[in-house]
Formats: C-alpha cells, structure tokens, sequence
C-alpha cells in the first residue's frame, strides 16, 4: 500500500433518470465522466439537495465556496476527483489549495447558457 490508509479500485456506472455516469477509481484517483455538459447539469440537478429557498444555491461565491470546501475535504482525506465531461477535465479537486478548474469548464459553461431558452 501506498502513503495512504486506504486504496480504492473500481468501475461503476450510475443511471440518473436518462444519463449515465462513469465512476472509475483506483488508489486515491476517482474519475466522474459525464456525456456532455447537459447530462452534468440535469444530474447534478437532480443528486444535490435542494436550496432551503427552492430557489438555485447561490451565486457564483457560495458555488465556488462549497467548492473550495469539498477540495479541501479532499486533500485532507488524499483522494484526487477528476470530473470530466466527454472524458475531458472539467473539474480536479484535491491536488492544490484550490479546485483545479480547466478552459474546458469554463467553455462548456458558456454554451450551456446559449442552449437554455
């Protein structure tokens, strides 16, 4: 075994309604692949408890919070959490002080706003 307490080695795939997600991980890395972007948005919409509100969770800040606080969970812990979409880095959580966000993310954002109307 390595540095860490614990290894994990698997292969999962989940069914959110009609999408499915790809789960693999090894050692301290675990993989999320999405489809597209849109599959990503409906599960995630789908999985995450909702607001007390009813409204969305936030704005951008208490997004990139919840954000810097699960990175943060994740070092401690010394797993990595690659989230792709279309098996393209979105999102790597626990190898810095900060979440790790890509141009991929931020481009697949972009045009998630043209598809809604």
């Amino acid at each position: 075994m390595g540095k860490f307490p614990f290894e994990i080695s698997g292969k999962l795939v989940l069914t959110v309604l009609q999408d499915q997600v790809l789960v693999v991980a090894e050692q301290n890395y675990v993989i999320v692949n999405f489809r597209d972007h849109a599959a990503m948005e409906r599960v995630l919409d789908n999985i995450l408890p909702p607001s007390p509100s009813g409204k969305s969770s936030g704005g951008i800040a208490a997004k990139l919070e919840k954000a810097k606080d699960l990175n943060q969970d994740l070092v401690k812990a010394g797993l990595v959490l690659d989230v792709r979409v279309n098996n393209k880095t979105y999102v790597e959580f626990g190898t810095g002080s900060s979440p790790r966000i890509t141009a991929n993310a931020v481009f697949g954002q972009v045009g998630s706003w043209f598809k809604k109307s």
